[in-house]
């Protein structure tokens, strides 16, 4: 393809000398290649986990608020709530789900995390601390908690 006179080409072609070059000082030894990719590695399967702490967090604070909400309705009224069809409704067993639910998919997303970790370990990566875990333990505990404040109230 030929191009008009007056213009230029975007990228000044190169030589192959200096093609070969610049191919030589981008390149990694190996080792440092997959070092690198098993950084990179780790930090997906830390976003990973954040993103898993991020839904699970809504989920146990939904739960507990909306099961204490209704638990608030229901002291006030003095009788429980029913809902238009005769049915007494039951959002406390609502909430006690939502929490059971966030806390049960931390856990395992807290067990498939460390077990990813080990075989990263495994791999060669060295030991290092990783937050994104312990933050995720913590809510989960702090889950598990919400939830037999949740059980003992209902």
């Amino acid at each position: 393809m030929t191009l008009p006179a007056d213009r230029e080409p975007a990228v000044a072609p190169t030589s192959d000398a200096k093609r070969d070059s610049r191919a030589d000082e981008n390149k990694q030894s190996p080792a440092t290649a997959t070092s690198l990719a098993i950084e990179r590695t780790f930090l997906a399967f830390e976003r990973t986990l954040m993103a898993w702490l991020r839904t699970s967090l809504s989920m146990i604070s939904f739960g507990f608020t909306l099961a204490k909400f209704f638990q608030y309705l229901e002291s006030q009224r003095g009788a429980p709530l029913v809902g238009r069809f005769g049915n007494t409704w039951s959002p406390t067993v609502v909430g006690i789900a939502m929490v059971l639910v966030g806390t049960g998919s931390l856990i395992a997303a807290v067990i498939q995390h460390r077990r990813r970790v080990r075989a990263l370990h495994r791999e060669g990566m060295l030991p290092q601390w990783n937050l994104a875990y312990w933050v995720a333990v913590i809510v989960a505990v702090l889950g598990a908690f919400a939830l037999a404040s949740l059980m003992v109230d209902a």
